[in-house]
């Protein structure tokens, strides 16, 4: 009799010769591995013509008032210097400019100088000294410095600057010296003198709060370092730690896995049917008691939380939502227990798996590196191909100082313009042979070309896919590994070089699908990425439509592109076990998948939360210890055998915290391979056979205890 069909296909028939990955078999989907190559072969052409072109200093280097970048050409000239300290009153000025001419000059200053006491002839004009000291837009104007009354109609016309403090380059740009003792040299100025600073009291007030933010920062900086530099090797220690301890987690689900599981739904049972009771006594309260009860009236967060607990309707809503999610659970446990014992025994055979080839647990090492290598080769031919553009240069500080001629008659700040015809058709007000000081056709920023544009499209399209193929090598690598274990009748007779068998199976035969598959999903997310950006571009024109629009799309996207790759995950499997191509692994495994559906739903989920348990779990415990031994429970020692105090003890925390997790996410993403090539194993098994001498299951005696079925002795 023929066996029963549906929608999803016919069940498996039995494979006499399935003992395991096909031995024989060719090599797959050949024409898109090769599409792969020749897209490699062009994104390194399109580098090699961004690293020639690009030059990422450009992104750095500053701008001067008159439209120069400092440091160009061959870094003649990087620092950029402020007329006008106290215009800058901000630390992120530095960056955002500050209205007051700069000017690009070859060393930042490293003394005091101020204009005023030769202004004001208390000390006596020296031709030699000033020059030597002034900063001007250019050196002809310095030369044209020749008594006090030269001097201060350059100060006037903003050419130069009339004071500047000792400074140091900061990114290419002259901030204060922060080791200056500057109320000392104020004192000094005032008592030699008998001059006030040129600034105000208030002015000095609030770039001194400046100059104590940035040495703040900088302290800060050092403490951090120094932090770093007496942890690192406890940092190295913790890491080791958490390969031990995810390791011994990992072995330990083998025997808790079960109990896990159980425990934890249990503990979400206790948890709505409290949250159900205490909402129905409030509930209750409340409704009996309305009239009664004080509602305090008040526009602050607390006030409106208040409020919203006082109100009976919000308890009624809180114990609907506890009471479905209990009955549902307790559905769950009633109807479809025998899913979740599934599911935890496909845990503990994984973890047998796992443990029967170890190397493949140190294996995403490898694959993670190679995707910071496609990362970091991606951002420098993106900051290449950007520093490509074209300056767009725009007129700024035109505050009446500066007359314009011409076609650039009547111009106002933001207007575009060039260098060139700026310094022909504008001039200093009342002198016609002076460029503006205190105006210029600056860079407002950096416009890409069409073509710049496109490669960048292309650069990250390749990123995309890039990722996504190294993703899919490991998966069908070690799902190639897993399914050896599985197809073994024998688990003792599991070859030894398992994983090293896989790594050749995949990269000799089937690097074509994982670039079929990883194209798939690179699309999705380039197409995700495109609609990010034109929701970016369209923000000025935002109305309720189109927001709708855009929010469908990327949800829709976003579920397609979790749909495919869970699909591409199950047709690495399909092919690293049978050998066929993409379209046709896909295709057995969706089908497999579906007419298992309620397993595969309750396997899925249970893992997940399995997996998410024991993260945070390893997690959260090395974390702790690392809070007992940096906070000074434990002794500390540097290189000397001194005591070492730190300063923020929370920053090594956090990195502990962070590279834990790290680290256990590597490790559970074998074991996630694991449980999903089990599992599609597992549902072939029983379909291709029935437990007689002839067709013997390959699965655990567990999981054949869970299902009801047994194999036959002969």
């Amino acid at each position: 009799m023929a066996p029963p069909t549906n929608k999803y296909g016919s069940p498996l028939k039995y494979d006499p010769d399935l003992c395991g990955p096909q031995k024989h078999r060719s090599c797959t989907d050949i024409l898109c591995l090769l599409l792969f190559l020749v897209f490699l072969a062009a994104w390194a052409v399109v580098a090699s013509f961004a690293y020639r072109n690009g030059d990422p200093k450009r992104l750095m280097l500053p701008v001067d008032s008159y439209g120069h970048r400092c440091g160009e050409p061959d870094l003649v000239n990087p620092n950029l210097f402020f007329f006008d300290l106290t215009a800058c009153l901000s630390p992120d000025a530095i960056w955002r400019g500050c209205s007051t001419p700069q000017v690009c000059i070859s060393q930042c200053p490293e003394d005091v100088w101020i204009a005023e006491p030769y202004l004001s002839g208390i000390v006596q004009f020296n031709i030699t000294d000033v020059q030597n000291h002034l900063i001007c837009y250019n050196q002809t104007i310095v030369k044209t410095v020749t008594d006090k009354n030269t001097l201060q109609d350059v100060i006037n016309k903003k050419a130069c600057a009339s004071w500047y403090v000792p400074s140091q380059s900061f990114y290419f740009r002259c901030i204060p010296n922060l080791k200056f003792n500057y109320d000392q040299w104020i004192n000094n100025y005032k008592s030699k003198y008998g001059l006030n600073v040129p600034f105000s009291t208030e002015m000095l007030n609030r770039s001194a709060n400046v100059i104590q933010t940035l040495n703040e920062l900088n302290q800060v900086a050092q403490d951090v370092v120094h932090d770093l530099d007496a942890t690192w090797r406890y940092l190295i220690i913790f890491c080791v730690a958490a390969l031990v301890v995810s390791f011994i987690y990992i072995i330990l689900l083998r025997f808790l896995a079960g109990i896990v599981v159980w425990i934890s739904i249990l503990a979400l049972i206790a948890l709505f049917s409290s949250g159900a009771f205490f909402s129905y006594k409030n509930y209750k309260f409340l409704k009996d008691n309305q009239y009664g009860r004080i509602v305090p009236d008040s526009n602050s967060l607390e006030g409106k939380v208040t409020q919203l607990f006082n109100k009976w309707e919000f308890w009624m809503l809180l114990l609907v939502v506890c009471a479905f999610f209990l009955i549902f659970i307790v559905l769950i446990i009633v109807f479809l227990r025998s899913r979740i014992y599934l599911a935890t025994a496909l845990i503990k055979e994984s973890s047998k798996a796992v443990s029967s080839a170890v190397s493949t647990l140190f294996f995403p090492i490898i694959p993670w590196a190679v995707q910071l290598v496609v990362l970091l080769w991606s951002i420098s031919v993106f900051l290449f191909l950007y520093s490509m553009g074209t300056d767009d240069r725009r007129i700024e500080g035109m505050d009446g100082n500066c007359t314009c001629t011409g076609p650039y008659q009547g111009i106002t700040d933001n207007t575009t313009c060039t260098v060139e015809e700026f310094n022909k058709f504008c001039h200093q007000t009342g002198d016609v042979n002076s460029h503006c000081y205190t105006a210029g056709c600056a860079i407002h920023s950096l416009n890409s070309t069409n073509l710049v544009l496109y490669l960048q499209m292309f650069n990250l399209f390749g990123f995309f896919w890039g990722v996504w193929f190294v993703t899919g090598l490991a998966q069908m690598i070690l799902a190639g590994t897993f399914a050896s274990w599985y197809w073994t009748f024998n688990k003792r007779n599991v070859p030894f070089f398992t994983l090293s068998q896989a790594i050749f199976r995949t990269l000799w035969y089937h690097m074509g699908t994982v670039a079929f598959g990883s194209l798939i999903i690179a699309i999705c997310s380039f197409i995700r990425a495109m609609i990010e950006y034109a929701e970016k571009k369209v923000k000025k024109y935002d109305n309720a439509v189109t927001k709708a629009i855009f929010c469908c799309c990327k949800c829709f996207f976003w579920c397609l592109e979790k749909f495919l790759c869970f699909i591409n995950r199950n047709a690495y499997i399909m092919c690293a076990i049978h050998g066929q191509n993409f379209c046709a692994s896909a295709k057995d495994a969706f089908q497999l998948l579906m007419r298992n559906v309620i397993r595969v739903i309750f396997v899925d989920k249970v893992t997940d939360f399995l997996f998410f348990l024991g993260k945070a779990l390893v997690t959260a415990a090395l974390v702790v210890m690392s809070y007992h031994v940096f906070t000074g429970e434990v002794r500390l020692l540097d290189d000397s055998g001194r005591d070492v105090v730190l300063v923020y003890p929370w920053l090594p925390m956090a990195i502990v915290g962070v590279m834990t997790y790290i680290i256990v996410s590597l490790f559970f993403s074998v074991y996630s391979v694991a449980v999903d090539t089990l599992f599609l194993c597992f549902l072939e098994d029983c379909e291709r056979n029935d437990g007689s001498a002839e067709r013997p299951y390959f699965m655990s005696k567990q999981l054949m205890k869970i299902l009801g079925k047994k194999n036959k002795r002969v």
